[in-house]
């Protein structure tokens, strides 16, 4: 029987959410990266592996760490996703896929599959270097915006001023659907 596992790591539980749904919807566990020994868990037991982690600048947070643990073989069984509140544009995704999987594997090789997923943000949850991060990026964006991009980077500083709730189950959707190949 073929197996999946869903690996997360979340800090506000946008990401933690969306792995139990993916978890839920394939029949297998969610597990925080912190909790993985992988001196006990083989990937190879797996044929579809699922991580996600959410997105701070245009890298995925702790993918880094997962990704030591890949090679040619298991970045075939690889589903990746990334949590955050900027909309999916080519660029955006361009963007993360750079920072992640593309530093692995730069011409994708071995066929991983990259999703972005709609997160939330509470600008009274966030604190300490965070919160320092947020007013930079939100300075950047007024700053910095064309006139092209000027609808883009108001759309983000709202969402930095007032906070977002992105997160539904029906996103994750096709990436359920292809994690359901690799498992077929």
């Amino acid at each position: 029987m073929k197996k999946a596992i869903v690996i997360y790591t979340s800090k506000r539980g946008s990401t933690k959410q969306y792995a139990e749904w993916i978890a839920e919807d394939l029949g297998c566990e969610a597990v925080a990266l912190s909790d993985v020994d992988f001196r006990q868990t083989n990937l190879y037991d797996y044929d579809c592996i699922v991580y996600g982690g959410w997105i701070r600048g245009s890298g995925i947070v702790d993918f880094n760490k997962f990704a030591k643990h890949l090679d040619a073989d298991l970045m075939k069984r690889l589903i990746v996703f990334g949590v955050g509140f900027a909309d999916e544009t080519a660029d955006n995704y361009a963007q993360v896929w750079g920072y992640s999987i593309g530093k692995i594997d730069p011409k994708n090789e071995n066929g991983s599959i990259l999703y972005i997923l709609g997160g939330k943000y509470d600008p009274a949850a966030v604190t300490g270097f965070d919160s320092f991060l947020m007013k930079i990026m939100r300075k950047v964006l007024v700053s910095g915006s064309t006139k092209d991009a000027r609808s883009a980077a108001n759309m983000m500083k709202e969402r930095i001023d007032k906070g977002v709730d992105m997160v539904k189950r029906e996103n994750i959707s096709s990436l359920v659907k292809d994690a359901k190949k690799k498992l077929a």
